[in-house]
């Protein structure tokens, strides 16, 4: 049986894909910060985790000592107020979104990356707005350089921290989904993007870091 750690799956894509891979027969456990009825209805193994509070996460990577997984995934994202700009964002504002975005996530990848199997590998939830070289517009600025910074992070952490270990990096473009963050107005649903999100995960294989959409295109970095 494959087995994941999904790292932020209370609502949302989180919530999706550990439903998804629980029906394809997964072990998963995932986390949720607050009360998460629809995902302990999943059957995954819960734990509460707020990937801000690192001590949370070093006690989830104690909690699970012993075990291994074929993938963890990171889903960690807060789009911040969307009429800040780089011309009138707040520093508390700013730091809060980088520190979600980019900052996080990497310091819980170092905590749990011991729990990946070799031939496994471990994914970022990022986004195609994180991509330098194919942004053509200046939309979602401040959430665009989170993920372009939260991407360059995970460049060093490929390098530095799993180094010639045979575990698979991923970044992952889920698409423009209609969640919370995505609107109503997005293009595909919760659905269609864990399934191809599922289908990419269960793909991977080591060596290398990959930056990939729900479909298993690249994205330019």
């Amino acid at each position: 049986m494959p087995s994941a750690l999904i790292i932020g799956a209370s609502r949302g894509i989180g919530l999706g894909l550990t439903q998804e891979l629980r029906s394809r027969g997964w072990d998963v456990v995932a986390t949720h910060r607050s009360a998460a009825p629809a995902l302990a209805a999943t059957g995954a193994r819960l734990a509460q985790v707020d990937i801000d509070d690192g001590e949370t996460v070093a006690a989830l990577a104690r909690s699970l000592a012993g075990e291994s997984f074929d993938h963890v995934l990171i889903n960690a994202g807060i789009i911040g107020d969307r009429a800040d700009t780089a011309s009138n964002v707040s520093r508390e504002a700013l730091a809060q979104l980088f520190w979600t975005n980019a900052i996080a996530p990497v310091r819980t990848a170092r905590l749990l990356l011991p729990l990946v199997k070799d031939g496994g590998s471990i994914g970022f939830m990022t986004s195609i707005l994180g991509s330098v070289a194919g942004r053509q517009s200046g939309w979602a600025e401040l959430y665009s350089a989170s993920k372009a910074a939260l991407n360059s992070l995970t460049r060093g952490f490929a390098v530095q921290d799993v180094g010639n270990r045979p575990v698979a990096i991923l970044n992952l473009h889920p698409g423009w989904v209609k969640t919370d963050m995505g609107g109503d107005g997005a293009d595909i649903d919760v659905a269609t993007s864990v399934k191809g999100l599922a289908d990419v995960i269960a793909a991977a294989r080591p060596p290398g870091q990959r930056y990939l959409d729900y479909t298993g295109a690249t994205i330019p970095w």
